[in-house]
């Protein structure tokens, strides 16, 4: 049992809680209602708290009777409500002023029902983190190989050569401690910047809260129990409470329980009445039909979808909801994303590769030496280093083999790429939606706020015949409301916009339309705020996405009138009156009234206005207006209301959009626009933004009713029904031993049909744009979802990346999302996609490097062991290949940045084999040249190496001069060096191994040569590795990325001071090479560069496909669309469509609208340049 169990069950069970005047309820009661509202099956946490209700001294039999008598339509006063007070003064607080913030009293709190502070999760310290790197398998070995070489070498030597037998085993052990103090240092720096940008998203969780008397804005951490709370939609919940009062209160607490429906909050006392309602009705209560009844417990850590009211806390800290599911994520590993599996999956597959040649190497080796040692005879402790010799030949070829750079790199770009998107304006909150957005090829785009600027004008007013008025929207010119509006008609124009709104100026809160609506007020110089002051408010119904209305019943002339507004063609169905301004007469609606109403709408949509309706009604004593259908539309709503006008509201389009959008298209991505507009105005908008073309005829707008009629919206795919019992979460599936719900959309034949041409869905409800995202992943599509309110938090989850409006989107959308868009603006998702499709490339570079390095290397042990049985490169020369090839070659690929170009292709498929058939012809190929080229010099270098007198022929003592030529010199005339190989082919020693016993003689020329070349080759390839796609100029845009320099100077300098002065530490000639030699060791680099060029000619498809089939679009092909299956072209039937064909569609890009726009797609490519 964990330390936070034991304190839970101490409290739980703790009796010495004595009650005070002011703290009445113990903890543990509070505690258990929680956990009954957490684990319930059908209204338990309801019977408790009455239960606590019938016990306590605030029971009223004549009370408790009126309600139980009482229709849970009829509202009631909350002042009244007994229940609340039970609450609200037994946790010491009050319904009007709320706690008192003296000193004592919040102490007191504390320490009884504690705090709701987040315990601060401190990173972990470069030191930790060094400790992590070394517990790597392959830094472990090599610490093992590198202890026992300095021991063997050590201890086996020669005294006079004692003194240097440690250096290999030490070199080894310096290696290892550079690796991995790389890796430390770039998790140490991930760690802080991802302390940063969680620092960023935590200054936002406030909440309202009423104290001593006055409504004050605190941090959530500052939250006690007792604190009345103000709920508005979109907030996430500070702690567990208590409904007090509700406005149509839906709570998402699927991070809680699994399950994605709305769940209804109401007080107390109407859970009681429903309960009641249910009963008597005699409906089974079982867990399916548990949310028939509203719970009034609000779980911390969920989210309010819509709706307002008021609760108390009664839980907070650790024994809250949040609280407990904190220890749970505590404890949970970070998920990897799809590209570090893939790479992993690779890196295995490599690794087995690396090991098997290496025990391969060490098998053929020790059967050699065993059957030598047989045909001689003989065994001595030179035999014993020479077979641990093997066994470290053996793990160097396991290291190299191995591309433990791969998660490093992975990382790196990760890192280098988030912390460069935030200039970009996407703050990332999950690191694999970067690398996720590279292959993104559809993205549902919400409209306002992200194609727009999200500031509205009221441009339009139009209220009988075929006359619109037009305003001036310029704020700095003052009107008169006179100038529009007839002074008979702006009583209730005033009424109906600034009295039935919930919107300010300043500071501005509320829905831009709202805000639309009284600036024109307020340029008409007409005070809002005192207007609203002027009218008592009986009743208020707020806006929903299912509703599209919001309305208030307000007390004018002694008697209750209804202000309503909304989408226009809902609000005029709704009517059957006029009220015409010119006239100042209510008029009946007949048929041609409804006509010209219908056409006046058409006509400012079609201008991309949105066109809100307002109307009002008289209600009468008698009206029930509580009556509400499935949608929280109340049936006083419906009918008979009467029509005031329609109001043209312009949201003015982002200026960078189209070329925006062009940009997608160009790169292969479908833009598709889901908005609550209207369908005309919806496609107006969409034309100007380049999504649709008016003049192809071929895309489709559906409004979001359609759409789920003709798709039959999302279904359980095993139940195939809506809502079913099976569980949503993963845990919960695994503790009642179900399958998982897997969601589907139930006519997926209709969808296949629909979802190629679909470009703009209107009129949409956020269960619609679920059902798209759902339906577009579930043909093979990586989708891309933006979304602002509380309601596209699913679709946000669901989908492959959720952008989330840093300014305009509530905090349960920014919880639900990946990344934050900090301006709200589409331009800054085709950066994403951007960078995404560069952390692809980057990671595709490295790996064509290293691939090819790994497969040399491994060759060149194999034959060196094989034939000469000699190491051709020593373990501390590969060690350093490694560290160019993991470390430098990492950090020099991974922060290359991105080129427009990259948007001039089709994305990856989330199936993609990541090494394409390009990259294999590069690296089969670069691999067989530089393998000849080393094979060239280890076995024929004796006859080209020039070979020059230096230090080592006048130190070296006469008697020995004739042995030292022999040694340094292959031929009389001493102009070719010796060669450095040990052994003839045959196994036997040659006499450069004999003359090596020689105090004065060092490591060969030879092999030094061959040690240079190889590193050489890894340097000039390095430059290949740059361009992966045949581009032929390796040298584009390197300029761009300084820190690549940078890396290739540390190399070429680390190599020449390790080729001159590393002697035997390096296993290199005492005196280095000469500059001739070093010319031929450049010369052989160099010629990889010319290789590749002749690579680049041979065709790809005589090349395997390893994997999956890559992704080729060939949008010229008839048929050919965008929304291609993973790894297949999907072929759209003409039949389906009235026999046009989807590849039209992408044969023209940008916009050609009313506003003038040119063809963005010359500019685009004008500023990408050539195609790589």
């Amino acid at each position: 049992m964990t330390t936070k169990e034991q304190v839970e069950l101490q409290i739980l069970n703790d009796e010495t809680f004595n009650a005070t005047e002011k703290f009445k309820i113990p903890p543990q009661k509070l505690i258990n209602i929680v956990r009954l509202s957490e684990k319930r099956d059908f209204c338990e946490e309801v019977d408790e708290i009455e239960k606590m209700y019938k016990q306590s001294s605030y029971f009223s039999p004549q009370f408790y009777q009126e309600i139980l008598n009482t229709p849970s339509t009829i509202p009631y006063p909350m002042e009244q409500d007994l229940i609340n007070r039970l609450f609200i003064e037994g946790l010491g607080s009050n319904l009007k002023t709320g706690i008192s913030t003296s000193p004592n009293e919040i102490k007191d709190r504390e320490r009884i029902y504690g705090h709701n502070r987040r315990e601060q999760v401190i990173p972990a310290t470069f030191c930790q983190l060094l400790w992590d790197a070394l517990q790597d398998l392959t830094l472990r070995i090599l610490v093992v190989a590198a202890i026992i070489s300095i021991s063997v070498e050590v201890g086996t030597a020669p005294a006079d050569k004692r003194s240097i037998a440690w250096v290999e085993g030490f070199a080894i052990l310096v290696a290892v401690i550079v690796c991995s103090t790389v890796a430390a240092a770039n998790d140490y720096k991930k760690e802080k910047q991802f302390q940063q940008l969680n620092n960023v998203s935590s200054e936002s969780l406030t909440v309202q809260i009423f104290r001593d008397g006055s409504e004050i804005t605190i941090h959530r951490d500052k939250v006690l129990t007792g604190d009345i709370i103000k709920i508005k939609g979109g907030m996430e919940l500070p702690a567990d409470g208590i409904c007090l009062y509700s406005v149509d209160i839906k709570c998402d607490e699927s991070v809680m329980t699994g399950e994605p429906d709305p769940v209804h909050k109401q007080s107390v006392i109407k859970c009681i009445q429903r309960r009641e309602e249910y009963n008597r009705m005699n409906l089974t209560k079982d867990i399916k039909n548990r949310h028939e009844i509203p719970t009034p417990i609000l779980m911390s850590g969920t989210n309010v979808l819509e709706g307002e009211g008021l609760m108390i806390a009664i839980v907070v800290g650790p024994h809250s909801t949040s609280g407990k599911i904190e220890e749970i994520l505590k404890s949970q590993d970070e998920s990897k994303s799809p590209l570090q599996q893939k790479l992993e999956t690779i890196a295995d597959d490599i690794g087995k590769f690396g090991l098997y040649s290496a025990l391969l190497i060490v098998l053929i080796l020790l059967i050699r030496f065993t059957v030598e040692r047989i045909q001689e005879d003989s065994f001595s402790s030179d035999n014993v280093i020479e077979m641990i010799n093997f066994l470290i030949i053996g793990v160097t070829v396991v290291v190299v083999a191995i591309p433990e750079g791969l998660p490093l790199s992975v990382t790196l770009s990760l890192a280098f790429s988030t912390s460069k998107m935030l200039k970009d304006k996407n703050l990332v909150r999950k690191m694999q939606a970067c690398e996720t957005m590279g292959g993104a090829n559809n993205i549902c785009s919400d409209k306002t706020g992200t194609l727009t600027q999200n500031i509205m004008y009221v441009t339009t007013l139009w209220n009988f015949g075929n006359n619109f008025i037009q305003l001036n929207t310029d704020m700095k010119l003052q009107s008169n409301l006179q100038e529009y509006i007839p002074a008979a008609a702006q009583e209730i124009f005033i009424q109906a916009t600034a009295v039935n709104s919930t919107a300010s100026l300043d500071p501005p809160q509320g829905d831009a339309t709202e805000q639309a609506m009284i600036k024109f007020l307020k340029k008409c110089n007409i005070n809002y705020l005192q207007e609203r002051s002027k009218y008592q408010e009986i009743a208020y119904i707020p806006f929903s996405s299912q509703r599209k209305r919001m309305s208030k019943i307000i007390m004018f002339n002694n008697s209750h009138r209804m202000l309503i507004k909304g989408a226009s063609e809902i609000i005029t169905s709704c009517c059957n009156q006029l009220y015409r301004w010119d006239t100042n007469q209510i008029v009946p609606i007949d048929t041609t009234l409804r006509d010209s109403i219908q056409k006046a709408i058409i006509q400012m949509a079609e201008k991309g206005l949105r066109t809100i309706g307002i109307a009002y009604k008289q209600v009468y004593p008698n009206d029930d207006i509580n009556s509400k259908d499935n949608m929280n539309v109340r049936e006083i709503e419906k009918s008979n209301l009467i029509l005031i006008g329609v109001l043209g509201i312009e949201d003015v389009l982002r200026p960078e959009v189209p070329l925006a959008v062009a940009k997608c298209k160009q790169a292969k991505i479908h833009v598709r626009m889901v908005t609550g507009d209207n369908k005309i105005t919806a496609r107006a908008i969409a034309n100007k933004c380049g999504i649709i073309q008016e003049e192809l005829g071929l895309d489709l707008v559906l409004e979001g009713k359609e759409f789920i009629k003709l798709t039959g919206g999302v279904v359980c795919s095993k139940c195939r029904i809506a809502v079913c019992p099976c569980p949503r979460d993963k845990r919960t599936a695994d503790i009642a031993k179900k399958d998982l719900r897997i969601d589907t959309v139930a006519n997926q034949e209709e969808f296949k049909k629909i979802y190629p041409r679909l470009a703009v869905m209107a009129r949409s409800a956020p269960e619609d744009k679920y059902t798209l995202v759902v339906g577009l992943m579930e043909n093979g599509n990586v989708v891309a979802v933006t979304g602002d309110g509380s309601n596209d938090a699913p679709a946000l989850k669901k989908a492959d990346v959720g952008f989330a409006m840093g300014k305009a989107g509530t905090q349960v959308a920014k919880n639900a999302a990946d990344i934050i868009l900090t301006d709200d603006n589409f331009s800054s998702i085709v950066q994403a996609v951007l960078w995404g499709r560069n952390i692809y490339d980057s990671i595709r570079k490295f790996l064509q490097f290293q691939l090819t390095v790994n497969i040399v290397a491994v060759f060149v042990t194999l034959i060196g062991g094989a034939v000469i049985k000699q190491e051709l490169l020593q373990p501390i020369q590969m060690l350093w290949v490694n560290l160019i090839m993991d470390t430098f070659a990492s950090l020099a690929l991974a922060t290359e940045p991105p080129q427009q170009k990259l948007l001039l292709r089709p994305p990856h498929s989330r199936n993609d084999y990541i090494i394409s058939r390009k990259m294999l012809k590069h690296i089969i190929f670069q691999s067989i040249w530089q393998l000849a080229i080393i094979c060239t010099i280890a076995f024929a270098g004796e006859y080209f190496i020039p070979e020059y007198s230096d230090d080592f022929d006048t130190s070296t003592r006469p008697e020995d001069i004739v042995f030292v030529q022999n040694y340094k010199y292959s031929n009389s005339e001493k102009t070719l060096a010796h060669s450095g190989r040990l052994r003839t082919y045959s196994g036997d020693a040659d006499d450069y191994s004999k003359k090596l016993a020689l105090e004065n003689c060092t490591p060969s020329r030879h092999f030094t040569v061959l040690f240079n070349t190889f590193v050489l080759l890894q340097f000039f390839n390095f430059l290949n590795a740059r361009k992966i796609d045949d581009e032929f100029n390796i040298f584009s845009n390197i300029l761009s990325n300084p820190l690549f320099f940078v890396i290739l100077i540390i190399i070429i300098v680390f190599q020449f001071i390790f080729v001159t002065w590393g002697f035997r530490a390096l296993y290199v000639y005492k005196y280095g090479l000469t500059w001739q030699q070093w010319l031929i060791c450049i010369g052989f680099g160099v010629s990889c560069n010319f290789w590749a060029i002749i690579i680049k000619l041979i065709p790809d498809r005589l090349f395997p496909q390893l994997g999956n089939k890559e992704t080729v679009i060939d949008i010229n092909r008839k048929g050919s669309v965008l929304n291609y299956k993973r790894g297949k072209s999907f072929e759209l039937k003409a039949s389906n469509f009235g026999g046009q064909r989807m590849s039209q569609q992408f044969t023209k890009f940008g916009p050609q609208n009313q506003s003038g726009s040119k063809n963005y797609q010359n500019q685009f490519i004008e500023q990408a340049g050539p195609v790589e």
